[in-house]
This record gives structure tokens, sequence and C-alpha cells, in this order.
């Protein structure tokens, strides 16, 4: 019912990723191409694919922002906007 999405993804030695954006669900032509897509990156997917009720969302971002605590300054790099990739 409401498509906005965030979550983060990290690492144990200290670098994040956070992402908020649009999530949508693919279907038909659109869906194909972007299993396509994924199936060429990840080929272990198409087992995956196979499992009852398994369903492929799409997240468009709207805000990211890389974190590496690692070293004795933090480096931060956020992207939003125009400043994402299309």
């Amino acid at each position: 019912q409401n498509p906005k999405i965030a979550l983060v993804v990290g690492w144990d030695d200290g670098q994040t990723v956070q992402y908020e954006g649009v999530a949508d669900e693919p279907r038909g032509e659109e869906l194909e191409q972007l299993k396509a897509l994924y199936f060429a990156r990840f080929p272990d997917g198409r087992e995956r694919e196979r499992l009852p009720n398994i369903t492929y969302f799409r997240i468009r971002p709207s805000w990211l922002r890389y974190s590496d605590f690692r070293g004795p300054e933090p480096v931060l790099f956020t992207l939003e906007g125009a400043e994402l990739p299309a």
C-alpha cells in the first residue's frame, strides 16, 4: 500500500549503505527483461525462481549514502535526486 522503502546493508568491518526509494512489482515483458538482467549477474537466481510464491520487486533509489568507519575519519558519500544514475 505504501511503496516507499528504506533499508541499510552493513558489513562487520564498519561499512554501510543506506538506501531509500520507491518499490514496485514489475509484470509481463518488463519483468522478463529485468529477470534476464538479474540472472546474467546471479545465475543461481534461476533456482530460486522455482520456489513457490516468489515475487520480484524493483526499488528505484531516491537517496543513497555509503559510510565507511574503518579509518581514523569517517568517509560519507551521499547521492540524491539528479545525482543518482537513471
